[in-house]
């Protein structure tokens, strides 16, 4: 058991993570940083309704439940380190922040 409690499988879950597109990472660690999907799509430069598409791309692929699953795993994975950074709206695909 990890930190969190929720995953069985430990290593099983780092190695999906590389099932994963660079965009959908890119989503999948804005998501986990806070944000909601009209802030990904800004920050992002793509549609709301493309960010939309590529989160249950993301479930899909993960075999996750929902949002808050996505946003464990991601913590789990080590996508996202805590503590998490200040918010400042900012993130990007390489992990690093991009301006708007």
């Amino acid at each position: 058991m990890n930190a969190w409690g929720l995953s069985a499988e430990g290593s099983a879950r780092a190695q999906d993570l590389s099932a994963l597109s660079d965009h959908q990472r890119a989503v999948l660690r804005c998501l986990a940083r806070g944000l909601a999907d009209h802030e990904i799509a800004r920050v992002l430069a793509v549609s709301q309704r493309q960010v939309g598409a590529v989160v249950d791309e993301i479930l899909r692929t993960l075999n996750l439940r929902d949002r808050m699953a996505a946003v464990v795993f991601a913590h789990e994975t080590g996508l996202i380190r805590l503590p998490v950074p200040v918010s400042n709206g900012r993130c990007s695909a390489d992990g690093g922040s991009a301006a708007f």
